[in-house]
């Protein structure tokens, strides 16, 4: 290969410094770079997939705090139901109470007015015994003729009226 300039050991020992060359090269330069550029990019795929699960994590979280919100708010619905309930249970019930008490003054007055009325007539019937006794004794006394027997009784019902502090209503 001399006859084309080519110098066969220049060659073979220029292949082996190029081949050096590559190795070291390979080794402390490109190797180095590409396992550090192949674990950049693994680091940041398994940031990206912790990312994603933190997202997954988080719609889950979000889906489960609406979930307890919306429990909460039915709960809350059912509490103030119930105690709506209660409270309309309650009134009817004060309700019922009152009416049975209001009943019962009203029959307690019913009865003390009956009692009042029973010995209001009682004390008239005895008044008014009083006075046909008053007006018979008065009549016996004095036999006189109708017009003065008229005039005794009217004056036996005001002497009667005047004790009970009323006026006679009319002639007997």
């Amino acid at each position: 290969m001399g006859e084309l300039g080519i110098n066969v050991t220049n060659l073979i020992v220029q292949l082996v410094a190029f081949a050096l060359f590559i190795y070291l090269f390979w080794k402390f330069a490109l190797g180095p770079i590409t396992n550090m550029k192949d674990q950049r990019e693994e680091r940041i795929g398994q940031s990206l997939d912790r990312a994603q699960e933190i997202e997954r994590e988080l719609q889950n979280t979000r889906a489960q705090n609406e979930e307890i919100l919306n429990e909460s708010r039915r709960e809350a619905q059912t509490i103030l139901q119930s105690a709506r309930d209660l409270s309309e249970q309650n009134i009817a019930r004060s309700r019922e109470q009152a009416q049975v008490q209001a009943d019962e003054m009203i029959e307690k007055a019913r009865l003390a007015l009956n009692a009042e009325v029973r010995q209001a007539r009682s004390e008239l019937r005895q008044e008014v015994a009083d006075l046909a006794v008053l007006a018979a004794t008065k009549i016996v006394r004095a036999n006189i003729d109708r017009e003065d027997q008229s005039r005794l009784i009217d004056e036996a019902l005001a002497e009667a009226g005047g004790r009970n502090g009323s006026t006679p209503a009319g002639n007997a």
